[in-house]
């Protein structure tokens, strides 16, 4: 095999030329505002530009460079062994109403695409959720039975599937999709240039004072609606929405082979490494093109990327023969207690404020969803499904307000971890150009990175500007990431990535050099 082309950029990134837009200057107002340009905020701005209302969106970085860029974009109601555990811990009518919610997003997109005549490889597969094990069939049988109560379009096969490797057992769910996710929202760009709605990179929000956005470059933005789709809402204090989720990062890898699934199939392991796989229509290879994703991880179990890259190529190459690899990736997710996303109103004293967040991986239906649930809530329409999702439910059994409660437990575990760590004194730190660490200054500890063009030693502050939870370097992305709330910097202390809104405080010092040729001694 061939080593990486690109590496953390995904295929869609690479395959689609995205328009770019303007950074906000002055002082404005809108009717509908959205803060969020994945396709959860694209998405919102579409359904609501169709029904006439000015809508203005803010992009704190590029437009769909975030999650939404770094997904294996199937559109799948089928997740995993989900409708047995919504049936067990609230009910069969949930569950149902789980499922149409998802199969109603797939819908929408279909025919979004059909309307506009956007060309994004969208089409029609069959979920199948497979086992490798015979321990594994219990559990699967378990949810086929499920899909049986509930009429779901589905089934269990026990004899050897379509696969390219052999199982035990494989869960079908007919009638799903897979689609290139920014092909079809460049398509969704262009009708929202169409519809007049206005699209701002580089602005970030800050906070918001009654009906006013104010962003972190002082801009004033009034409104009358507002959407956050930032993936982590940035106003999470007054939502609490802080310790509202779990972080889990995933990869993703795309590689050529010589055996695919067949094209009609998009897979996801049960057990063993439970690996997703599906096809990607790419002209520009001979061979079929393959996109692997999992190895998931909560963000407080910090690991290398460039290992856990290694091992999904090791684990993909056992399920098909792989020859060229061409992309890899990583993801970051929010994950809910029940394991259902939170949209509707952000929180209960704002009739004019909402959110969508906390979508569990499956961010390209539940973003889909969202949009057609917030653009209810603001015409004064009820929506079915607005109940089952919203911010504000009865969250559940005492099992799942466990698991709820020990966010910040483990929050104080990585902590303590890190205090406990030996970081090399600042004065002593031998980096080579575009590389950094976390050191010692003293009773301090900080970020530094020496940089590849002034050679210069970039030291910034080593506490995540959202709630003080000590950073870790990330070599292959050169950020720094906080293991508690998925915030991330760039080497510069820039926010990339909420829940945070402030930046790092930085300083640039110069090198000199002591006695010792390979020590360096920073000074300003």
């Amino acid at each position: 095999m061939s080593e990486f082309n690109n590496d953390n950029i995904s295929f869609w990134t690479d395959t689609v030329d995205l328009p770019s837009y303007p950074t906000l200057e002055n002082d404005t107002s809108t009717e509908v505002l959205v803060v969020g340009a994945g396709i959860t905020g694209l998405m919102n701005a579409y359904k609501l530009a169709m029904q006439g209302r000015k809508v203005m969106v803010l992009e704190a970085n590029k437009v769909l460079t975030g999650t939404t860029a770094n997904t294996t974009a199937r559109l799948m109601a089928q997740q995993g062994p989900l409708y047995s555990q919504i049936s067990r811990q609230q009910d069969k009518e949930t569950a149902r109403l789980y499922y149409e919610s998802q199969m109603a997003a797939i819908d929408e997109i279909e025919s979004i695409s059909r309307k506009h005549n956007i060309d994004c490889d969208f089409r029609r597969v069959d979920g199948v959720m497979y086992a490798e094990n015979e321990s594994s069939v219990k559990d699967l049988e378990k949810e086929a039975k499920v899909y049986e109560d509930l009429d779901i379009d589905g089934s269990l096969l026990k004899e050897q599937f379509d696969l390219p490797f052999e199982t035990v057992a494989q869960l079908v769910m007919r009638n799903q999709g897979e689609f290139h996710p920014l092909k079809f929202l460049k398509g969704i760009l262009g009708v929202l240039e169409e519809k007049g709605v206005e699209i701002y990179e580089h602005v970030m929000g800050k906070g918001v004072e009654g009906n006013t956005l104010k962003t972190s470059e002082g801009i004033s933005i009034d409104f009358e609606h507002l959407v956050v789709a930032t993936h982590f809402p940035f106003l999470d204090y007054q939502g609490f929405y802080f310790n509202s989720f779990k972080i889990n990062r995933s990869y993703g890898l795309v590689v050529t082979t010589s055996t695919p699934p067949s094209e009609n199939l998009s897979l996801n392991g049960f057990d063993g490494p439970g690996l997703t796989t599906r096809n990607i229509v790419n002209p520009d290879k001979e061979l079929p093109t393959v996109l692997f994703g999992g190895l998931g991880h909560m963000s407080y179990d910090e690991q290398d990327m460039t290992g856990q890259l290694e091992k999904l190529r090791l684990y993909a190459d056992q399920k098909t023969t792989n020859h060229e690899r061409l992309y890899a990736f990583r993801a970051q997710d929010q994950m809910t207690v029940d394991s259902l996303p939170y949209i509707g109103y952000f929180d209960q004293k704002h009739e004019n404020r909402f959110v969508a967040s906390g979508f569990n991986k499956y961010g390209m239906t539940n973003g889909v969803l969202s949009s057609m649930i917030i653009s209810d809530l603001i015409a004064g329409n009820e929506n079915r499904y607005h109940d089952m999702v919203s911010p504000h439910r009865k969250k559940g059994t005492f099992a799942q307000l466990k698991q709820f409660a020990t966010t910040p437990l483990e929050s104080l575990g990585v902590e303590a971890k890190n205090m406990l760590k030996n970081y090399p004194d600042i004065n002593e730190a031998n980096l080579s150009a575009g590389e950094g660490a976390v050191v010692q200054d003293g009773m301090m500890k900080k970020g530094l990175y020496r940089d590849e063009d002034s050679n210069e030693y970039l030291v910034v502050d080593n506490r995540c500007t959202h709630m003080g939870c000590s950073l870790s370097w990330n070599q292959e992305d050169r950020t720094w990431d906080c293991p508690c709330h998925g915030s991330r910097f760039n080497f510069k202390g820039n926010v990339i990535e909420g829940p945070a809104t402030e930046d790092l405080d930085v300083e640039i010092k110069k090198k000199r050099m002591t006695n010792s040729i390979n020590v360096p001694v920073l000074r300003d």
